[in-house]
């Protein structure tokens, strides 16, 4: 039985937990759970059976085979630090908080010195295989252009100054780098840093407010000396959250499904 201790009991803590009660993901049992939340924390506990953890502390000490973090990008450092240094495996959903070199570089060695892995789901973007390969010749130029809802991206659109009320069609609400597309949508483009550090090169990224779109519009496009990869993805945004896209829960539970499955198809 592979045995998984969940921190943060919100929306992706609670869909992975069901998926593992479905059978979705064989062969797992969600153990421990950790949110600062009490009442989510208790309703999580009841729907899986496992232990109320009083802290991180208390829950990367339990016998685990992964520790989850879904709480938030806050929480990243706590959660990866203290079950890399307990001996336990990490999956970091909010990959966002990684766009911190010094972050990234102090976690990457701690799981160098652990004989830990960090775990990073796909997340709404697809193409991170081949854009791991092309990166072994010369990685030349990443972009990244996002669509999404004007009320996907309502929150950071308030803080930036727009009136969403006034937008009536497609505009493009930022053009920059991965580094400061993270500082100002922190919520809604965890992709752009999983794809920069897939590529190990900063991606440009665009992000447009449509108040036409249904879906979550991800474009990617990496050239390199071994060739260019253009992939689309056109996500459903994710019901308990719709800042983030269905396919961002999938990929987090199809890498958790992988882990405890004795075989892995693709690189």
């Amino acid at each position: 039985m592979f045995k998984i201790g969940i921190v943060g009991c919100g929306a992706i803590g609670s869909f992975i937990s069901k998926k593992v009660l479905d059978g979705t993901i064989k062969n797992t049992k969600v153990v421990a759970v950790y949110d600062k939340n009490l009442d989510k924390m208790e309703e999580l506990s009841k729907l899986t059976g496992a232990k109320i953890c009083k802290s991180v502390d208390d829950l990367v000490k339990e016998d685990l085979d992964l520790v989850v973090e879904a709480a938030s990008v806050r929480a990243v450092e706590e959660v990866a630090e203290k079950s890399l240094t307990n001996k336990k495996d990490v999956l970091i959903m909010s990959v966002g908080a990684l766009v911190d070199k010094n972050l990234f570089l102090k976690l990457q060695n701690l799981a160098k010195n652990a004989g830990k892995k960090i775990y990073l789901p796909s997340g709404a973007i697809g193409g991170l295989d081949a854009i791991k390969a092309m990166r072994l010749g010369k990685i030349k130029e990443v972009i990244l252009k996002t669509t999404k809802p004007v009320n996907a991206l309502e929150d950071a659109l308030k803080n930036l100054g727009y009136n969403v009320k006034d937008i009536k069609e497609p505009v493009i609400v930022f053009e920059g780098d991965v580094f400061e597309a993270i500082k100002e949508f922190p919520a809604n483009i965890n992709v752009s840093v999983t794809l920069s550090i897939a590529a190990e090169f900063p991606a440009k990224v665009m992000i447009v407010a449509d108040p036409n779109a249904k879906l979550n519009k991800h474009e990617v496009i990496v050239k390199s000396s071994i060739g260019k990869l253009k992939v689309c993805v056109e996500n459903v945004p994710f019901e308990e959250n719709p800042r983030t896209s269905a396919l961002a829960a999938y990929s987090a539970v199809r890498l958790i499904r992988d882990l405890a499955e004795p075989i892995k198809v693709g690189t």
